[in-house]
């Protein structure tokens, strides 16, 4: 079998895995935006690894599809950001407003960057794959860049996550900045790919993926807030957090 084939298959093994575990564990209604990433991730996957890569039905399948896997991208991490900071409204409308902006600007300027560099010297769908590699990227590049806030977030303030919502923001999150990576590598290729980097990256997102599926733990009853004694560093933090929520809360009303 074809490598390339072989990876997208195994990639399609771990999405897989994931989502059933999601359902099993009756965890869609938390993140529905993260299951249907990961059910999007194991179609489009398996569409691809099914095609010949030099077919014409192949190109559209994927012209076609992933912009859709961008969309889904997006709303898994505004989900990502929004179960994340579900006790600071103000933090997490502003980071809403930011990660949109964040992407029209990375948008726009990697267009605009394109069409002046752009020698001119490759007509018809060359030039169009090219913009639409580029303006992949530069989503892809913005959300890492948002996810990589969240997990400085969550490493330095006691922000007390669920576990199940921890384990989903912190494999996703290594997921994703994976794919950034392996585009950011590829990026750097004449055809903007390579085989080699792909293959290892769909290698590591099935592990990734099953590694997701397997710390994801059925979710206990609800009980009564207990009391809890925090440390003083700790007490330092969540004012910290505080104080920028209710400055972030009263920007966001103006």
């Amino acid at each position: 079998m074809d490598p390339s084939a072989a990876t997208e298959l195994l990639q399609v093994a771990g999405a897989t895995v994931a989502v059933v575990r999601l359902i099993y564990l009756n965890l869609a209604k938390r993140f529905p935006a993260l299951l249907a990433y990961l059910v999007f991730l194991a179609a489009i996957d398996l569409v691809l690894g099914l095609l010949d890569e030099r077919s014409a039905l192949y190109f559209w399948c994927y012209i076609g599809l992933e912009p859709l896997e961008c969309v889904l991208g997006i709303f898994a991490v505004r989900e990502l950001l929004a179960l994340t900071f579900n006790d600071y409204p103000g933090i997490r409308t502003v980071g809403r407003w930011v990660m949109y902006a964040g992407l029209a600007l990375a948008l726009c300027i990697s267009l605009l960057m394109t069409g002046l560099l752009w020698s001119g010297e490759t007509r018809g769908r060359s030039i169009h794959l090219f913009y639409f590699e580029v303006s992949k990227r530069s989503i892809v590049f913005t959300l890492a860049f948002v996810i990589v806030t969240i997990l400085l977030f969550l490493s330095k303030y006691p922000l007390h996550l669920s576990r199940n919502t921890l384990v989903s923001s912190v494999f996703f999150s290594v997921l994703f900045l994976s794919e950034a990576a392996r585009l950011l590598v590829d990026s750097l290729a004449p055809q903007l790919h390579i085989h080699a980097v792909d293959w290892t990256e769909s290698a590591f997102a099935f592990v990734c993926l099953l590694g997701w599926a397997a710390f994801l733990k059925p979710e206990p009853p609800k009980v009564p807030a207990q009391v809890r004694f925090s440390r003083p560093e700790e007490d330092h933090l969540l004012n910290q957090l505080n104080s920028l929520n209710q400055f972030m809360t009263r920007a966001a009303r103006r």
